[in-house]
């Protein structure tokens, strides 16, 4: 069987009311991309975080809304994973249902702070700035996403299966070869007579 990219999808989607259903279509978005999809759903009685990290692991990047939720800003949990899947050296592929930059969600006052006093970051970004740093763009789609993943990472996937088939076809030539060494050295021991 080929191997195929592994996406861990993150976002809120999980708390949604169609929870399941959404999990589905993002899933069958992956399929359609040709890599196969994580969702993060569990069970009552799972512990989520340890099962949300085991599936990050095994994926091969992270695909993640990064859409308001709750507030302005993303999903905090969303931000953890962003934040754990690049600490495990994977990759990360944003997508915000909701494009515009910080200061316009919240327009600050005058000086640049909301009502609280606090300096509101005025990068242009659609979210903090240790979530999408200069050069990481923000796809409006799950599906944009997605792709940008598999074309960005396609390729190393199957790098990674021609080697395990060269390590493996390597493998079975050093067996036959010393098989063949090891017949071609009774048949010298016989015809010499040893």
């Amino acid at each position: 069987m080929p191997a195929r990219l592994r996406l861990y999808l993150a976002g809120p989607e999980v708390f949604r009311a169609d929870a399941a259903e959404e999990g589905v279509r993002l899933v069958a978005l992956c399929e359609a991309a040709g890599a196969e999809g994580l969702f993060p759903l569990h069970a009552e009685g799972v512990d989520i975080r340890q099962a949300c990290i085991d599936m990050i692991d095994a994926a091969d990047a992270l695909v993640a809304n990064i859409s308001p939720f709750r507030g302005v800003h993303m999903d905090p949990g969303t931000a953890f994973e962003i934040g754990y899947a690049e600490a495990r050296g994977k990759p990360t592929f944003l997508w915000s249902d909701d494009p515009r930059p910080l200061t316009e969600r919240m327009p600050p006052n005058p000086d640049g702070r909301d009502s609280d006093g606090h300096l509101i970051e005025d990068f242009g970004r659609p979210e903090n700035l240790m979530i999408v740093p200069n050069g990481r763009p923000v796809r409006a789609s799950a599906e944009e996403a997605i792709a940008e993943a598999v074309g960005a990472l396609g390729f190393a996937v199957k790098n990674r299966q021609l080697q395990r088939m060269t390590r493996a076809a390597v493998a079975v030539a050093l067996v036959v070869s010393l098989a063949a060494a090891l017949a071609a050295g009774a048949i010298v021991n016989r015809i010499v007579g040893w």
